[in-house]
């Protein structure tokens, strides 16, 4: 009787201790990346904001589709002063239509959010194809010039 009593109580104190954690796991070719159902990120604006993955999979499920056999595109625009919106799709060998693009605002996603779903379906940084681009729907004046490209990937770093 003692016996079950210490080996429930070791499954509930490992169970306590797990709670919240993060899991490492790895993909098929073997390199690691951190999974969590709420990630903790710290965006442009220094600001410490939880993502929780489950709810981002029911609200995004297209984007946990992806797959990175040629990179993950990722088509950055602003919004407001260090405010930026998102959109991705796999990558192919050809240019995406406008259309393609405009599109991506009907889904668009914060920075930590795209971060958060990159990692999540395991994606390595050398992966992701940063795309400085202007969204019609954004009245936000900037010029995409090198200090803006140059600013705009960095917030994937």
């Amino acid at each position: 009787m003692k016996i079950k009593a210490l080996s429930l109580a070791a499954i509930v104190l490992l169970f306590l201790s797990s709670c919240g954690s993060e899991a490492i796991s790895s993909d098929m070719t073997g390199n690691e990346y951190n999974i969590s159902a709420v990630v903790g990120t710290t965006g442009s604006d220094g600001i410490q904001s939880d993502i929780n993955i489950n709810e981002l999979k029911e609200k995004y499920p297209e984007y946990f589709e992806m797959t990175d056999f040629k990179g993950i595109e990722v088509y950055v625009w602003q919004m407001a002063e260090n405010s930026y919106r998102c959109g991705m799709m796999s990558g192919t060998n050809r240019n995406k239509t406008e259309e393609e693009i405009l599109s991506l605002q009907s889904k668009s996603l914060s920075i930590d959010e795209a971060k958060a779903i990159l990692n999540e379906i395991g994606v390595k940084k050398e992966d992701i194809i940063v795309m400085p681009i202007s969204q019609s729907y954004s009245s936000y004046a900037y010029e995409i010039n090198d200090e803006y490209i140059d600013r705009v990937h960095k917030l994937f770093e």
